[in-house]
């Protein structure tokens, strides 16, 4: 939870040893009230505040670090990378078929957990069998042997507000206001053939979470019937997503026009509005409900903290095997976030411009 704390700052060793020493807090209160003016400054601090003798409040502290402690290395001795973003005991062997989706932190354990998945940030504790924890030679290092890290620090999983943000943002209003000008006819006359096949309305606004968890209404040329929402929990039996979404082929919902559009995704042209008021990105993850975004809270905050995008990484690289599309949608929605750059923004516009065409 967010908490703010008063930070008093002061010279006077006999003020701190007064304060240090009140048997309670309205005793220290007055005597910060007696040193005001002499020797005391005031600041404040905004952070976040765990209790370590709440279990929760471990859980929450450790994957926040997991999530924001890009090298460990240098702070901590006897660790090792096992695999790409995940980090454990030096020795340590993942289990047959243990699934781990970085960044993860691995305990010293007993291989038990075949067939367990661990979706990043998250940290798994060590076990509790009987020798797992003996022999370890892991310490954490003292202050003073801690090295200044090297170059620019990485600015890991936390939203970027470098020159890659900067420049991102204006290639998005470029590109939303070159397609809304350029396009205006393709939209004149889908808007024109949606309203003769169906009626009323042509555009479709559905509530998704754009960066921080905020709603906002993402449009898209409508291609179901207009009560394609309610006939959701009769097709339920036919939704062949593996995940929280739903796909079914042939699905009776989808106007006839409305399959044309999704197939040369020209229903996504109005998403160019979203991206030109700032909901939305060109590149960024798929823009989810909060029923969606429920379903993996770890996937939630890390999809959360960039803005969603009209194309993106799951969206050019996903196989659609069956029974791993949303295993691969976690994936490479975390792989963007850690990864992000205009580079990879741009490959990923190139693929989808590829995809499109052939």
């Amino acid at each position: 939870h967010r908490v703010g704390h008063k930070i008093f700052l002061t010279d006077d060793a006999t003020v701190a040893a007064e304060w240090a020493s009140a048997p309670d807090g309205n005793r220290s209160w007055r005597v910060l009230r007696n040193a005001a003016g002499r020797s005391i400054g005031q600041d404040r601090a905004i952070g976040l505040c765990h209790d370590a003798d709440l279990a929760d409040d471990r859980v929450a502290f450790i994957q926040r670090l997991v999530a924001t402690w890009n090298d460990p290395f240098r702070v901590i001795e006897g660790i090792e990378e096992v695999s790409p973003g995940i980090v454990g005991v030096r020795g340590q062997v993942m289990a047959r078929g243990e699934i781990c989706l970085p960044p993860v932190w691995l305990g010293a354990c007993s291989g038990q957990d075949a067939g367990r998945v661990l979706v990043g940030p998250d940290f798994k504790e060590d076990s509790e069998a009987a020798g797992a924890t003996e022999g370890m030679d892991v310490r954490v290092l003292d202050i003073r042997d801690i090295l200044q890290p090297n170059g620019r620090r990485s600015s890991g999983l936390v939203p970027r507000g470098s020159v890659y943000g900067l420049a991102k943002r204006i290639f998005d209003v470029t590109a939303a206001v070159a397609v809304l000008v350029l396009l205006a006819p393709v939209f004149l006359v889908v808007g024109l053939i949606v309203g003769l096949d169906d009626g009323l309305p042509l555009f479709f606004g559905h509530t998704r979470q754009k960066r921080g968890g905020a709603p906002f209404k993402c449009w898209k040329f409508r291609t179901m019937r207009r009560d394609a929402e309610s006939l959701v929990a009769d097709l339920q039996s036919k939704n062949k997503a593996d995940g929280p979404q739903v796909f079914i082929e042939n699905d009776p919902r989808v106007t006839r026009i409305g399959r044309f559009l999704r197939k040369f995704q020209l229903d996504e042209l109005p998403q160019f509005w979203n991206v030109l008021v700032g909901d939305m990105s060109v590149v960024g993850p798929r823009p989810s409900p909060d029923k969606e975004n429920q379903f993996c809270p770890a996937w939630r905050e890390m999809r959360l903290s960039v803005r969603p995008g009209i194309t993106g990484l799951w969206q050019v690289e996903r196989t659609r095997a069956p029974g791993e599309d949303f295993q691969e949608w976690i994936k490479y929605d975390l792989e963007y976030v850690r990864t992000a750059s205009f580079m990879l923004d741009l490959r990923i516009c190139l693929k989808t411009a590829k995809n499109l065409i052939f």
